[in-house]
């Protein structure tokens, strides 16, 4: 006769219940308030880049740290206002340029749709989703440009949390103090490191993205590609976006080159491979060693999710907060261990 099996009864504690609901309740709250979330991790983010230089001046001026802020601040300004006065008229120029353009270069896109339909016998899907990519494309332009204006003033008032949070030297550490006495110590640690490493990431990426764009725009200008300044532009910007971003710059390039013969197509081709080789066997040995990053796979789904849930904000700064996220979790890994390695070494 073979033995019935004992059911387990499985109870959840009212404390339990409340835990989860509380947990739950809190990640509701902090999707309501995501916006004002995204402007402290930008802030806290920009503290962590400027915190080194502020040091620094600190230590070898011995100058107050409001002081050493509005100095850096001061420099960001200039060199940022003197860059907009260089490149602001020949850029707007080579925009207008590409706009009064842009039908000539529809046209012959719609031509070659019409040809790759008649050789395949498909029914006229290319055409459709280039006139859909076409609207999108408008629209999006438009959402981006008011999207700036409102981006100004979110970016001024990340500046003056950044500037506080930098002036006072304990302000980030403090936060440590909300976790429970036996873990500060912890907490405060932890805080320094991610500081630090994102400190490090972002100046890293905008070294990248600067060093891409005026590498970009020398190659163009020196082959004879027209619109070389907005080209440039967007390779640096496309730099940004994890792994996929030299292959999406690299796309305009190629369709304005399309308009002009074969011959510059393979060119522009081969200079966007060249440049490719050289960020990735010089650039980015160089200048993102000490940056900490995530495999290829999981850079792109984190990018991609920060954007479907928060948009071009989301996007920026996905990276970072994975980033930090994989050292709390690495951090639990090695804590882990170190407990199941203990009873072992009895």
């Amino acid at each position: 006769m073979t033995k019935g099996v004992t059911p387990h009864m499985v109870t959840v504690s009212t404390l339990t219940l409340v835990k989860v609901a509380l947990i739950l309740l809190l990640l509701w709250a902090l999707y309501l308030i995501a916006d004002v979330l995204i402007l402290l991790i930008a802030s806290l983010l920009f503290a962590a880049a400027l915190d080194p230089w502020v040091d620094t001046l600190q230590k070898k001026y011995h100058i107050p740290r409001a002081v050493c802020m509005l100095t850096i601040y001061a420099i960001l300004i200039a060199v940022i206002s003197s860059a907009i006065v260089l490149i602001a008229p020949p850029l707007i120029d080579e925009i207008g340029q590409i706009a009064q353009a842009f039908p000539h270069y529809y046209t012959q896109i719609n031509e070659w749709l019409i040809n790759v339909n008649q050789q395949t016998g498909s029914n006229g899907a290319p055409l459709q989703s280039l006139s859909n990519a076409v609207t999108s494309a408008t629209t999006g332009a438009f959402s981006v440009v008011s999207s700036i204006f409102g981006g100004i003033a979110s970016f001024i008032l990340v500046l003056f949390i950044t500037y506080y949070l930098v002036v006072d030297e304990g302000a980030i550490k403090r936060i440590a103090m909300i976790a429970p006495k036996q873990h500060q110590a912890y907490f405060t640690n932890l805080i320094t490191r991610l500081q630090k490493q994102m400190g490090i990431w972002l100046r890293a990426q905008v070294t990248l993205m600067a060093i891409i764009g005026a590498v970009t725009y020398l190659i163009l200008l020196a082959i004879g590609m027209p619109y070389a300044l907005v080209l440039a532009m967007i390779a640096g910007l496309t730099e940004f976006i994890p792994y996929l971003g030299p292959l999406l710059g690299a796309v305009p390039a190629v369709i304005i080159a399309s308009s002009i013969s074969p011959l510059m197509i393979l060119t522009v081709i081969a200079a966007y491979y060249l440049m490719q080789l050289f960020e990735n066997n010089i650039i980015v040995p160089k200048i993102m060693e000490k940056a900490l990053g995530l495999s290829p796979v999981v850079s792109i789904m984190v990018f991609l999710i920060g954007a479907r849930l928060a948009g071009i904000a989301g996007a920026l700064l996905a990276i970072p907060i994975a980033t930090a996220a994989m050292v709390v979790i690495n951090d639990l890994l090695s804590s882990r261990n170190r407990s199941e390695a203990k009873p072992n070494s009895r």
